[in-house]
């Protein structure tokens, strides 16, 4: 791929436990189809991880178990899965199942692991991992062994051993398959996909542009929300604009494309651009734009990708947290994740996308998308009726 490298995303990784992600798809029958799952719930193929697949009950069959959270680690990060347990799942899980993925399973980091995985338990005393199995890599065809769990039917010889079933046949692949793309190869794949392109170009005047205007763009929209907070008009036009500029831009793939074109290229209209970007300023304006983005998912998409790749602090962290609430309404939930922790990485104390992760890991990601939306309307109306109060009052 021809993303631009970032060194503090690589530190931050070796750092980080664990990656929360919702599969959302029904329990299949077999370790052969669960493990076949992974590369289609998490957006990548994971390697040198350790996997730990939640079970949860169906809302429609409550005794019935359907697959739920999959967290991921660096292999060397397993003895912090009881913390992730408490921190992500909090008791929502009915049972567990892990897979260690390396190719490399006598190594000291891979017996650790599974040491730590086997001595967990729970409240009861009884082993909170199910079952664990090994597997070199996620692929069809490659062969999983059962590490421990229980003793094994005759019957059901796969718990114990089989091989991998088809990854693109998989359910959990049928959100990418209808957005025309498939999982990257590694992890760092899919947050190169965020990647500033600023951070790497060499082109001082596009570099001085972007630059002036982020300046031009803050001191414009710290005025409008002066405005608003004296009921002067002037924001609602600003935003029909933005939300101008979100419909029409040429549609990109949602995901998996490696083009990378450049704010002239994607906006031909300036002064939308511009204020897109007063609006991806201040949360009053954004909260604005939420609706139109998700009525116009691949259009805003690709606007909102192109500013997050060209723009830095609230005015990215904002254009990836818009995106990913495009994602999650297309099914791409683990991009949307990925988005997510990208505006994390931008601004730590970002609290839209702070608060999107904190319920996607619960799995509400669709409730998510209904409650931000109602929270637009809101924000709609309130925002005209300021500006109505005004020309009331003049």
């Amino acid at each position: 791929m021809t993303h631009s490298h970032n060194p503090h995303r690589e530190h931050n990784s070796s750092d980080s436990f664990f990656d929360p992600w919702l599969s959302d798809i029904p329990l299949v029958n077999s370790p052969s189809n669960i493990i076949a799952t992974i590369p289609g719930t998490l957006g990548y193929y994971p390697q040198e991880s350790v996997l730990l697949i939640g079970l949860v009950p169906d809302e429609d069959h409550p005794h019935t178990p359907v697959l739920g959270p999959v967290l991921r680690a660096d292999l060397v990060h397993a003895h912090h899965i009881r913390e992730t347990i408490v921190t992500h799942l909090n008791g929502a899980c009915l049972m567990y199942f892990a897979v260690i993925v390396t190719r490399i399973p006598d190594s000291d980091s891979a017996r650790t692991a599974i040491e730590e995985l086997d001595s967990l338990q729970c409240a009861g005393g009884h082993p909170l991992i199910n079952v664990c199995w090994h597997v070199s890599e996620i692929a069809q065809g490659t062969p999983y062994r059962m590490i421990f769990g229980p003793e094994v039917d005759p019957d059901c010889s796969e718990w114990e051993r089989g091989i991998v079933g088809s990854v693109i046949a998989s359910p959990a692949m049928q959100a990418m398959r209808d957005n025309g793309t498939l999982p990257a190869l590694t992890r760092e794949d899919t947050f190169a996909f965020f990647d500033c392109v600023n951070d790497c170009c060499t082109n001082q005047k596009v570099v001085k542009k972007t630059q002036a205007l982020t300046a031009a763009a803050r001191k414009e929209s710290d005025e409008l929300c002066r405005k608003l907070d004296r009921c002067e008009p002037g924001a609602a036009d600003v935003v029909r604009a933005a939300a101008s500029a979100l419909r029409n831009v040429k549609p990109l793939p949602l995901v998996g494309d490696d083009a990378h074109p450049t704010l002239e290229e994607v906006f031909t209209d300036e002064s939308e651009l511009r204020a897109l970007i007063v609006s991806l300023n201040r949360a009053p304006l954004r909260d604005c734009l939420i609706g139109q983005a998700i009525d116009h998912p691949e259009t805003a998409a690709t606007a909102l990708i192109t500013v997050a790749r060209n723009f830095r602090g609230v005015i990215r962290a904002n254009a990836l947290s818009l995106w990913a609430l495009v994602a999650i309404s297309r099914g791409l939930s683990s991009w949307a994740s990925t988005a997510l922790t990208c505006a994390q990485e931008e601004m730590p104390q970002h609290s839209m996308s702070a608060i999107c992760l904190q319920v996607m890991a619960t799995g509400q990601q669709q409730q998510l998308v209904t409650t931000i939306l109602d929270g637009c309307e809101v924000a709609c109306a309130a925002l005209l009726a300021r500006e109505g109060e005004g020309e009331q009052a003049a």
